[in-house]
């Protein structure tokens, strides 16, 4: 397992090193090995094959771009890179969505087809979910943003946020717990005032 994450460490950093000594076939190479991550980051969140097409676009420009300026500080942690910038960028999206005002694009966007018979259950989920949505948008602190939404939106391994945040363990539970709190703190408040 050691050996393999050493490689990953490895293939990054080469590839780091290319791009900045102006080598294309390692830009291309570059987006070839990391397609298929980022196609499932964003469209894990995203329903709208064009707007995931876009910002799978743009995810890697702004790699690349990074990359050619010496943006990268740590060349051998590209894939956690990577992986951020398609996070953030979706987020960047909902929250320019909400902002514009524009639910019924994000809702377009979010929805998927549920399975389930009972339509009024299906209501009420997609009613909380969108709630909930709204709620980590409200939220100030970005640390909290990332860490809940990787977490639980995402499904990322705790290892991995911790690598790419430079976390301990520990560290990260009482990140993830205070985050919670927030949350839910802000959770009820928007709760009291939508039932006004």
């Amino acid at each position: 397992m050691e050996s393999l994450s050493i490689n990953t460490a490895d293939v990054g950093a080469d590839l780091v090193s290319r791009i900045r000594a102006g080598d294309r076939q390692a830009e291309a190479e570059l987006v070839e090995r990391y397609s298929c991550g980022v196609k499932i980051i964003i469209r894990r969140e995203i329903g709208s094959a064009s707007i995931a097409d876009d910002l799978y676009q743009e995810t890697f420009r702004i790699v690349i771009e990074k990359i050619r300026r010496g943006d990268i500080r740590e060349p051998e942690k590209l894939s956690g890179f990577v992986c951020g910038v398609a996070r953030n960028l979706v987020i960047d999206y909902f929250r320019r969505a909400a902002r514009q005002g524009s639910l019924s694009e994000v809702e377009e966007a979010t929805t998927l087809p549920d399975p389930a018979p009972d339509q009024l259950e299906a209501l009420l989920r997609k009613e909380q979910s969108d709630f909930a949505r709204q709620v980590l948008k409200e939220m100030r602190n970005e640390r909290d943003i990332q860490i809940l939404f990787r977490f639980y939106l995402a499904e990322e391994k705790k290892e991995q946020i911790c690598a790419d945040l430079g976390l301990s363990g520990l560290q990260f539970n009482r990140v993830l717990h205070r985050a919670r709190e927030r949350y839910l703190e802000l959770y009820k408040r928007l709760s009291s005032d939508k039932s006004r």
